[in-house]
């Protein structure tokens, strides 16, 4: 269900997918081993309206998708598809930040992932 921007009152063009929210919620949610009554408990809404946000079919509103995501751990940004929030942005994200520290910082960063990268594998 996609929602035009001049129905929401915001003055923006913009068009919200409601089918692309929904499959990532389904998608964090399963990633963390969750039930739909699980995260629905967490998120303080009922099952049967969160298998509809999953499916594209409900519209939630801002509050109960803030609930949602903060729910999963994860951002709203996330939740819609913004590309900003993939593993790979954040990663480059992170890289540049490193590159930003003065070198005996950096030097004590790497040693402490090179010690713990073990954990990962």
């Amino acid at each position: 269900m996609k929602i035009p921007a001049d129905k929401m009152n915001t003055g923006v063009n913009c068009m919200i997918d409601m089918k692309i929210i929904g499959e990532n919620i389904r998608r964090q949610r399963k990633q963390q081993l969750l039930t739909i009554e699980q995260l629905a408990e967490r998120a303080g809404i009922t099952d049967n309206f969160l298998g509809k946000i999953e499916r594209g079919e409900g519209m939630p509103s801002l509050p109960t998708l803030d609930s949602i995501a903060c729910a999963l751990h994860v951002t709203m940004d996330s939740l819609k598809g913004d590309g900003q929030s993939t593993p790979e942005y954040r990663f480059i994200q992170s890289m540049m930040e490193l590159n930003q520290l003065s070198p005996e910082k950096r030097e004590r960063f790497l040693d402490f992932v090179s010690t713990n990268l073990q954990y990962f594998r």
